[in-house]
């Protein structure tokens, strides 16, 4: 994932991703395009340019650029140097996410992002928002998939009679997936939970948290009220998540309710409420980074709560061997060692 759609607008946006460095900008016709961030005259970054109709204008020597990456135009002579380009990356733009290709050009084909159709459905409001975290990616959904921190990194957010989250009761895995669900104590409501839904702070209520790994660039969150009517009040996070660097990552987030639609104060109110949540996410990770980076983060003794994580954790090997030729043992099988074993009462479907 590249950006969040409403990131693009009347100026281009620079950007690392996968270590390589990206211009990303939206011309005149509404289509958004990608450019390695460079000229191909002094290699000034193209960030640093402007926007003219459907052509990209370096803000150094004004050499112009076209949708293709083909310079078009040069100020200081009449002829363009033959074969002055810029080179292009593959787009598509899915609202509310841009993806992009960044393997071999001819291999954009073969391979499509996953499906939120909420994020677009009129019965939810969605929201979005971006942020940088200085820590290895699999970090980041790896501390997702976990979630068992949440009494602890995110107390005033969790009710109190919720003092330790229950173990997982299921985890289905797929060759390229998994997907848990734990169900909650019955509690009374939090601030952010009473203020989001309106509803009655006196009475308990039954909760679900679940998630799914759905790719290397995505995790999904689900946080589920249930009444006692059957009322279903569910909040869920997207997670685009695109490694910047080794060691640093892009999360761009979309929230979305299945309530209070057209409410902009709920809307303000999560808002407010996960940016409070990620900034301490972000802290948490970015300082185990800077102490032990990833491979320390995945030498330490294992938990009975990182089991969906480990399997998603083998899932991304599996890709990346085959990726580099190598065979791989199919995931989702037998455990690699005793500490990533579930016990019976954390059945594995699949």
């Amino acid at each position: 994932m590249a950006a969040n759609c409403a990131e693009l607008g009347e100026v281009p946006l620079g950007r690392r991703l996968l270590g390589r460095d990206v211009v990303l900008w939206r011309g005149a016709s509404g289509s958004v395009n990608a450019f390695e961030n460079r000229c191909a005259h002094r290699s000034f970054p193209l960030s640093h340019s402007r926007i003219d109709g459907d052509r990209l204008v370096c803000g150094y020597h004004g050499c112009t650029y076209d949708s293709d990456g083909n310079c078009v135009y040069t100020p200081s002579q009449p002829k363009v140097p033959t074969g002055m380009r810029v080179p292009v990356f593959p787009l598509l733009e899915e609202p509310p996410f841009v993806w992009i290709w960044l393997g071999p050009p001819g291999a954009s084909g073969g391979s499509e992002p996953p499906r939120n159709p909420w994020t677009s459905d009129p019965g939810w409001s969605t929201f979005g928002s971006a942020w940088h975290v200085n820590a290895n990616y699999m970090m980041v959904h790896e501390h997702y998939m976990d979630f068992s921190y949440a009494p602890i990194l995110h107390r005033r957010d969790v009710p109190a009679e919720i003092d330790s989250m229950p173990a997982f009761n299921d985890i289905e895995v797929t060759e390229t997936t998994v997907s848990y669900t734990r169900l909650l104590p019955d509690a009374q409501l939090v601030d952010w939970e009473a203020d989001a839904t309106g509803l009655d702070r006196d009475v308990t209520y039954k909760r679900r948290e679940s998630g799914t790994f759905v790719s290397p660039a995505m995790h999904r969150q689900y946080w589920e009220l249930a009444t006692a009517n059957g009322e279903r009040y569910t909040t869920t996070r997207t997670h685009g998540i695109t490694p910047e660097t080794e060691t640093s990552t892009h999360v761009f987030l979309q929230a979305s309710r299945n309530y209070g639609l057209d409410d902009h104060a709920v809307t303000d109110r999560l808002t407010s409420f996960l940016a409070g949540v990620a900034e301490r996410d972000t802290s948490i990770l970015e300082m185990a980074s800077a102490h032990v980076g990833y491979d320390g983060w995945r030498g330490g003794v294992e938990f009975q709560a990182d089991a969906a994580a480990l399997r998603a954790r083998r899932i991304v090997g599996v890709m990346l061997a085959k990726e580099a030729g190598r065979s791989a043992i199919r995931p989702g099988l037998a455990p690699t060692s005793r500490r990533d074993s579930l016990s019976p009462r954390q059945p594995v479907k699949g």
